[in-house]
C-alpha cells in the first residue's frame, strides 16, 4: 500500500508521470517530457512554457505514456531515470508527499524545487455546507477510488462510509448523478471531469486536511541534469514570487507553501528579478543620487549601509517590496520621490545585485518590486 498511495484511475505512486526539462545552449531551447496520461498534463505543459519563457528559450515537448497500460503495479520507477538520461534533463509531474520526512523519489534521480502543491480533494455540490469529511451528515456515503489514500480516512471519520469505485470517473459519475453526496479523488481528475461534463460551476473542490492528502509536484533529474535543474529552480522561484506561477498551475494545483523545499534551501535558488543592464544603470543612478549619504560602496555614511549582513539579514525579515517602498517613497532624503520610476527601479536592481541577488533575463518593474515578497537576505562576500 505504501507504494500505491495515489493513481490516475488505476494509478500507483510510481505511475505518476513526469515533466522533464533540458537546456541546450546551441539551440536555445528547453525540452520537456510530459506524461500524456496524467490528468494534469495541461498544467505541466504550461509550466514548461512558462519556465522556458522565463529563460528566454523556446519549448520542446516530449510526450510519454505513464499509464503502464493498466498495470496495477504502475509505471516502473526505473523509467524516470531512463527518461532523464535519454530524453530529457528533468522529469516534471512527480508527486512527493508533503508529510514525508524525506522525498520518496525513484533511485538514480534527484528532485527539483516543487512547482505545484496538489493532492486529494473533497468534491461536493455547490450549496453544500460540507467542506470536510467531518461536516457530512452521519451515514453519508463518500465515493473513493480503489487503492488511494482517501480509503484510509473513514476509520477516523465514523460519520461517513466508503463507496469504492475502480476509477475516478466512475466515482465522479455517481456524484453528479446524486447517488452520493461527496467524492474524494485527485484534484486534477476532479477538475478535468467536471469541466468535461460542464459541471464545474455546480460543484466545489475542497483541499483535504488528512494524512497523505497533500503532495508537492517536482521535476526529477539525473546526473547530467544538474545545470538544467538549477535553471529550472531559479525560473520556478521567480515565477512563484512574481505571482505568475499561481495562474500557470491553476486550477489543477496551487503554488507550493513556503518551507516545502526539497532539493535545496530557497536562498540557494534566488529568483532573478532584474537584468544586468538594469543593475549597471542603477549603479550610475546610485552614484548620482545616493552615494553622498550611503557611501560609494553602500557601506553607509550619514545614511545607513545598504549592503551587507547587518542591512539584509534574516532577522530583519525585509522583503524586496519593503526596501523598494522606502527607496521610492522616502529617497533621496533631501527630495523624496523626486526621481523617475525607471530610476528607482534601476537603483533597486543595483541594491539587489550588491546584496547577492542574481541577474536574469526578465526586467524588474515597479509593479513587481512593489508586490515582491522575496526575502532580501545578504549572500555576498
Amino acid at each position: 500500500m505504501a507504494e500505491k498511495t495515489i493513481r490516475y484511475g488505476l494509478l500507483a505512486l510510481t505511475a505518476l508521470g513526469g515533466f522533464a526539462a533540458s537546456q541546450s545552449n546551441a539551440s536555445a531551447a528547453m525540452s520537456f517530457c510530459v506524461d500524456k496520461s496524467s490528468p494534469s498534463h495541461a498544467m505541466d505543459e504550461r509550466v514548461a512554457k512558462a519556465v522556458a519563457g522565463s529563460e528566454n528559450m523556446t519549448t520542446r515537448l516530449y510526450q510519454f505514456d505513464g499509464s503502464a497500460d493498466g498495470d496495477d503495479d504502475g509505471y516502473d520507477a526505473s523509467n524516470f531515470k531512463k527518461l532523464a538520461a535519454e530524453k530529457c534533463s528533468l522529469v516534471l509531474g512527480f508527486p512527493v508527499d508533503t508529510s514525508a520526512k524525506e522525498p520518496a523519489i525513484p533511485e538514480g534521480t534527484h528532485a527539483s524545487l516543487p512547482y505545484a502543491r496538489t493532492g486529494f480533494v473533497l468534491v461536493t455540490p455547490r450549496g453544500s455546507e460540507a467542506r470536510a469529511l467531518s461536516d457530512l451528515p452521519r451515514g453519508s456515503e463518500v465515493a473513493v477510488t480503489n487503492l488511494t489514500a482517501p480509503n484510509l480516512y473513514f476509520e477516523k471519520h465514523p460519520n461517513v462510509r466508503a463507496s469504492v469505485y475502480p476509477t475516478d470517473a466512475e466515482a465522479m459519475n455517481d456524484l453528479v448523478a446524486h447517488k452520493v453526496p461527496a467524492a474524494m479523488i485527485w484534484q486534477a481528475s476532479a477538475v478535468n471531469f467536471l469541466a468535461a461534463k460542464g459541471q464545474d460551476r455546480n460543484y466545489c473542490i475542497h483541499a483535504l486536511n488528512e494524512p497523505h492528502a497533500q503532495w508537492n509536484v517536482v521535476a526529477l533529474y539525473g546526473a547530467s541534469g544538474a545545470q538544467a535543474a538549477q535553471a529550472f529552480n531559479a525560473a520556478v522561484t521567480t515565477l512563484r514570487h512574481s505571482g505568475k506561477l499561481a495562474s500557470v498551475v491553476a486550477p489543477y494545483a496551487e503554488t507550493p507553501k513556503s518551507g516545502f523545499i526539497l532539493a535545496a534551501d530557497e536562498t540557494s535558488s534566488k529568483p532573478a528579478l532584474f537584468t544586468e543592464d538594469q543593475a549597471k544603470a542603477g549603479a550610475k543612478e546610485y552614484a548620482d543620487n545616493c552615494s553622498q549619504c550611503h557611501g560609494d560602496d553602500l557601506s553607509g555614511m550619514a545614511g545607513p549601509a545598504l549592503k551587507g549582513p547587518n542591512f539584509a539579514s534574516a532577522k530583519a525579515n525585509f522583503h524586496v517590496s519593503d526596501i523598494y517602498a522606502i527607496v521610492s517613497k522616502n529617497m533621496p532624503a533631501t527630495n523624496p520621490g523626486s526621481l523617475t520610476t525607471d530610476q528607482y527601479v534601476n537603483i533597486m536592481a543595483f541594491l539587489l545585485q550588491q546584496n547577492g541577488m542574481p541577474a536574469g533575463s526578465t526586467k524588474l518593474t515597479a509593479d513587481i518590486a512593489t508586490k515582491s515578497q522575496v526575502p532580501l537576505i545578504y549572500s555576498g562576500k
